[in-house]
């Protein structure tokens, strides 16, 4: 073999390397869109379904949208199986005992919840798997307790209580449920994303009606500096408020500017959508919480002598607000009567 066929030898195999390993993202990339397509157009539905006239948006948000999953994925791994609030869990199970100050209170939590009756009405179901979020508070208070074998009064103390309990979205099981939470958290992030453009929106809008406003006192201003306003007040006062408010507009300008560049176009709108995905975490984030407590809601230290459990929560934090969740089954005869 001559150099020169060597040397084309070299090419056509380098170019056919390069194209078959083209062809290997390709079809990498057409079996990740198939599974995610249905995940994709749902999020696209509920943030901003003009971005479907940008070309290849399937492919833009592929990414982005299976980042957001694996979040979510990571978010449900840390939340512990489902805690039974059926039969004598409020005198068994510490968890339980914490939530619920009493077991009355639990029954009541159960039996007039409407989403629960209606699940059960619907199909006859006999057993439920729901989602239950609580607010938990840390009040300060004084009173006895152990230190050793002597009763010591006037002890600083921590009461550590559960209330708002709400169910959410009731299954028929935990597999069921953990599907159902996986799906939902996508479409927050997706909400979420909306609620990004309509806050650019209105921002674009508020220094469009401030510019307008400024405009109009800087034309008022000067044209009195043309008639008799000279005559019936201070020059100097009119020219620094004229020079202050020159100051405002061109900042108002320049703010004006960036504002419109974040939706100047519909690919500005999907990129706001990929930001969003691409950064779960910023919207919401799970921390496991680990305490222990006796039978009276008090908080113990780790190395305390009294008697008590070490109950692990999971805490869900979400654009400023935070709650305890937890995965809870029961069957249909826990719930009490709705006359009760």
């Amino acid at each position: 073999m001559t150099n020169g066929q060597g040397f084309l030898s070299g090419v056509l195999g380098g170019i056919t390397s390069f194209a078959q390993h083209h062809l290997t993202e390709y079809r990498i990339n057409q079996e990740r869109l198939a599974v995610l397509r249905d995940d994709i157009e749902r999020i696209v539905d509920v943030s901003e379904p003009r971005i479907r006239l940008v070309g290849n948006y399937l492919q833009k948000l592929l990414d982005p949208v299976e980042d957001a999953l694996a979040y979510g994925d990571h978010l449900l791994r840390q939340i512990p199986p489902a805690v039974a609030l059926g039969g004598q869990s409020w005198a068994r199970d510490p968890r339980v005992n914490a939530f619920f100050a009493t077991q009355d209170d639990l029954r009541f939590t159960l039996g007039h919840n409407p989403r629960l009756r209606s699940f059960f009405e619907d199909k006859d179901h006999r057993e439920c798997f729901a989602l239950m979020l609580m607010v938990k508070r840390e009040i300060e208070t004084f009173g006895s307790a152990l230190d050793g074998d002597m009763l010591v009064r006037e002890v600083r103390q921590i009461r550590i209580s559960f209330s708002n309990h709400q169910l959410f979205f009731p299954n028929v099981s935990e597999a069921k449920l953990r599907r159902e939470l996986r799906e939902r958290t996508l479409i927050f992030l997706a909400t979420r994303a909306l609620e990004r453009i309509n806050e650019l929106r209105e921002r674009r809008g508020n220094l469009e009606e401030r510019r307008r406003q400024l405009q109009v006192q800087l034309r008022a201003l000067r044209g009195h500096a043309r008639g008799l306003q000279p005559l019936l007040s201070s020059t100097d006062a009119d020219e620094r408020r004229l020079a202050a408010l020159d100051q405002k507009l061109a900042q108002t300008e320049q703010d004006l500017v960036i504002a419109r560049k974040q939706l100047g176009t519909l690919d500005d709108y999907l990129e706001q959508v990929r930001q969003v995905l691409s950064q779960p975490e910023k919207y919401l984030e799970i921390q496991p919480l680990s305490m222990r407590i006796n039978r009276l809601g008090l908080k113990l230290d780790e190395n305390s002598s009294e008697p008590g459990e070490t109950i692990t929560l999971i805490e869900l934090a979400s654009l400023g607000e935070k709650r305890i969740g937890v995965l809870v089954r029961f069957a249909r005869d826990d719930l009490a009567p709705s006359g009760d």
